[in-house]
């Protein structure tokens, strides 16, 4: 009989003063927009059986991709599936060169012994606008072909179709390596997860609307980040960055307007009302139509201009966000 999260209990987040008082965490309802959590699960245990069949009972060398803060929320939801799944690892940080080094020489070494699966984090870094995952996976191929690669988005790929991977979007990422098997994006673990284990001590939001756009390569429309009071709170830290500070910041609003696509995932889990628009590639519609719509229903794919409209209406009325926009 395979695995199963079948038996782990789906909650919601409410924006209740103290959620850590509960033995689990937080009340035993549903996350706040989650309404197809089936959608949600069956993948993680799919995912889960393929990554303890790879293991066989080995320590796993996890392989942390090096990206921005919104990379700090993947990693926060691989620990925990790590957790649950009971798996040993030590995990290597891909921003290092010893731990590059370390990565390299482990691989060599177990050729031999076959005492290792060196399992690379999902990302979005095998695309034009960044190459780091695909680099060090192909360097770590080189060197062991024992790899196992968590969700990611793909715009090239270049290995054997025997490595065991999974793809984060139904769509383009599949075009790209369709053999490929498909997993939610791993921040997206932790909507299933008690509240006390995604982020304790909450309180009631005390701010309206939070602009979060992107400043860096990957932004599509340069003139959402030049609106007043953008913050691009993933610029400011790094997937090594605490998680529960990003998680916290987001927690002070009641609606997030963004293109930035763990901002947004972070939202969600929150129960906040999130927009987002398109950056500058097809990660996030992709992802949008493989893991939100029909699965979330707090988050909307918009158009450029209705940020626009937004952010105008929130000047204007003093704060207030338009139920309409």
């Amino acid at each position: 009989m395979g695995w199963s999260f079948r038996n782990l209990e789906i909650y919601m987040n409410p924006a209740t003063i103290n959620l850590s008082t509960h033995p689990h965490g937080g009340d035993h309802i549903p996350v706040a927009g989650l309404r197809a959590p089936e959608e949600l699960r069956r993948p993680f245990n799919e995912l889960a059986e393929a990554l303890l069949k790879a293991a066989d009972g080995r320590e796993v060398i996890f392989l942390q991709n090096y990206g921005n803060y919104g990379d700090s929320l993947i990693r926060y939801g691989t620990i925990r599936f790590f957790e649950d799944l009971g798996l040993r690892y030590r995990e290597y940080d891909m921003m290092k060169r010893t731990h590059k080094l370390m990565a390299l020489g482990n691989g060599v070494f177990d050729r031999l012994t076959h005492r290792h699966l060196f399992v690379y984090s999902g990302s979005g870094a095998w695309a034009d606008a960044c190459r780091i995952g695909l680099t060090n996976v192909h360097r770590q191929f080189a060197a062991n072909k024992d790899l196992f690669i968590l969700p990611t988005t793909f715009q090239y790929y270049g290995l054997p179709s025997d490595v065991p991977v999974f793809v984060r979007d139904r769509f383009d990422s599949w075009n790209t390596v369709p053999h490929a098997k498909f997993c939610h994006d791993m921040a997206f673990y932790l909507a299933l997860v008690t509240p006390g284990r995604l982020l304790a001590d909450r309180v009631v939001p005390n701010l309206g609307l939070c602009l979060a756009f992107r400043t860096d390569n990957e932004a599509r429309q340069h003139g959402l980040a030049a609106l007043r009071g953008n913050v691009d709170i993933s610029a400011s830290g790094t997937h090594r960055s605490d998680p529960l500070v990003f998680l916290r910041f987001i927690d002070q609003y009641s609606v997030i307007a963004t293109d930035r696509l763990h901002v947004a995932i972070g939202a969600m889990l929150l129960g906040k009302r999130v927009l987002i628009v398109e950056g500058n590639y097809f990660k996030i519609r992709a992802i949008f139509n493989s893991s939100i719509k029909g699965i979330f229903s707090n988050c909307e794919l918009v158009q450029d201009s209705e940020m626009y409209v937004l952010a105008d209406s929130f000047d204007q009325n003093n704060g207030v966000i338009s139920q309409d926009i």
